[in-house]
């Protein structure tokens, strides 16, 4: 990626970013929950790859993606109005994995150290319960 490419990746995804949460009525997406996390721009600046995080169950994400597929046209119009670029990226979206994933060892993190938090929960009101033990 170059300089160039990286710099309307990130033009493309702030203006998207802006337009989901104030211009699009679409009652499928939900600005609160609909992220843009990156954006890959080719060297010739005709198509953009938009990967976006929905948080929610796997329903809710499916139809957010077909809803911001469905409206990739309306929303690259859009797009086209906001940003002084000579030809507006064809726009494509798919769900970014990477943050699902982050997601997930997220979780797992938190379930591990929930449960050093009860053991030690434990452990402190067993030494609490029996002091005679401690002698």
């Amino acid at each position: 990626m170059t300089r160039r490419t990286q710099r309307v990746g990130s033009l493309v995804r702030d203006a998207l970013g802006r337009l989901i949460l104030a211009d699009l009525s679409d009652p499928r997406i939900d600005p609160a929950r609909t992220s843009i996390v990156r954006v890959e721009v080719p060297e010739d600046l005709m198509t953009a790859k938009v990967f976006v995080s929905v948080l929610g169950d796997e329903a809710s994400q499916r139809k957010t993606l077909r809803a911001l597929k469905h409206a990739a046209g309306h929303i690259q119009e859009l797009l086209g109005k906001r940003l002084a670029l000579k030809h507006t990226p064809r726009l494509t979206f798919e769900f970014d994995k990477n943050f699902q994933d982050t997601l997930e060892i997220y979780r797992i993190i938190e379930d591990a150290m929930q449960e050093i938090r009860d053991k030690d929960a434990a452990g402190s009101q067993d030494a609490q319960a029996d002091p005679a033990d401690s002698q």
